[in-house]
């Protein structure tokens, strides 16, 4: 009935149109089920990894941080424990703290940028500039020893 020679070129576009859009549909289908495979993966590797009651590594610790030199020449950086300990035990200042700072500061005309009680670079910056005023060594973090001076004058 509707062969080769059928004269309807109307008829013959709906169906290439048609066919268009079916092919677009299952690309996008396609294309989504991909995603969500992905997805799935991404999720997946971790919780295998909670999961599994060995060391779970897609990779060989020493593969992954030095390709070229294997096991024998992958060596971990030097931990100071005491510059660590000594900032946990001496940088106990509270927000109010550095705000109190921030405000003595900027009163004695060092710019420590917003007083809003963190110890960021420009405080720090500031701090460090107060002290060599006052011909002493800069300090590398914002902490009680650090202030003294300031708080005595």
């Amino acid at each position: 009935m509707l062969g080769p020679g059928f004269k309807d070129r109307s008829f013959r576009a709906v169906l290439r149109e048609c066919s268009r859009v079916r092919e677009e549909a299952l690309q996008e289908s396609r294309e989504r089920v991909a995603g969500l495979l992905a997805i799935g993966m991404v999720m997946a590797v971790p919780l295998v990894g909670m999961i599994s009651t060995s060391d779970f590594a897609l990779v060989d610790e020493s593969e992954a941080a030095e390709p070229s030199s294997g096991s024998a020449g992958f060596e971990p950086p030097a931990f100071n424990v005491h510059a660590v300990l000594d900032r946990v035990q001496h940088n106990d200042l509270r927000p109010s703290d550095i705000r109190s700072l921030q405000t003595e500061l900027k009163r004695r005309g060092f710019d420590p940028g917003p007083v809003d009680g963190i110890a960021g670079n420009r405080t720090l910056a500031a701090l460090n500039a107060y002290r060599e005023s006052r011909d002493l060594s800069p300090v590398l973090a914002v902490s009680r020893e650090g202030i003294s001076v300031l708080q005595s004058q």
